[in-house]
């Protein structure tokens, strides 16, 4: 009985001593093609508008270490963001946006992660601020809870029980340059890839592999039944 109740105590401190969940990249798209697939209008003013023509993607859900593919999917990208105003620091535009959404839709529905569905990914947003060097030709959207609100919905994950979530997007082969007049980034069009990112280990997510937590529970249980495996042997000797 003491050792089962030094095991327990002793995983229970490893229980403890398990980190906080950090952000991991669950989520990536890339254009199909050299399209430009978004546009910046109206940077001189306050009501400038970052838009999408409901572009071909390639989307990938990721492993949980966040590097590896493992779902490819076809999918039409969407993307529309309000901006207010803009300012240049040291040489770099800023724009920062007031609200928005972007979507990945599957060009058919797919099944993945033992769910069937067309709505790979899609985010909602407040806050978050778009930047690129004045005279260059590639910019950047991101945008992180906390301390900003961004929230994901999906067919295939839960993240119902996360807490930080991110978006990363970049901007490239930007034409005309980024100008950097009184609107900060000036119009454009560009080419926009991306990932996303949460906190899944919190007890949400793709489930691909066990959470840490999970992992000692499990080790727990497999010691707990090797000793009731164990003790009930030894009755059994003993009763022959």
């Amino acid at each position: 009985m003491r050792k089962i109740i030094s095991l327990a105590a002793g995983l229970g401190a490893a229980v403890a001593t398990i980190p906080a969940a950090a952000i991991t990249t669950f989520a990536t798209f890339t254009p199909t093609s050299n399209v430009a697939n978004i546009n910046f209008v109206g940077a001189g003013n306050a009501g400038a508008i970052a838009s999408t023509p409901a572009s071909p993607v390639t989307f990938r859900f990721l492993d949980a270490t966040g590097t590896t593919s493992v779902f490819d999917v076809s999918a039409i990208f969407n993307f529309a963001a309000g901006i207010t105003g803009g300012t240049i620091v040291s040489g770099i535009a800023i724009a920062p946006a007031t609200a928005g959404t972007t979507s990945f839709t599957a060009v058919a529905p797919v099944t993945f992660n033992g769910h069937t569905g067309t709505n790979l990914l899609t985010a909602a947003f407040t806050g978050g601020a778009f930047t690129g060097l004045v005279g260059g030709s590639a910019a950047s959207y991101v945008n992180s809870q906390p301390p900003s609100a961004v929230t994901f919905t999906s067919d295939f994950l839960d993240f119902s029980q996360t807490t930080a979530r991110d978006i990363s997007i970049a901007i490239n082969a930007i034409n005309p340059s980024i100008g950097g007049g009184p609107g900060g980034l000036g119009d454009f069009s560009g080419s926009a890839s991306g990932l996303f990112g949460a906190d899944l280990s919190s007890g949400a997510g793709n489930d691909i592999v066990p959470e840490p937590a999970a992992w000692v529970m499990m080790v727990a249980g497999f010691g707990l039944v090797g000793v009731m495996t164990r003790r009930r042997s030894q009755m059994r000797i003993v009763e022959a």
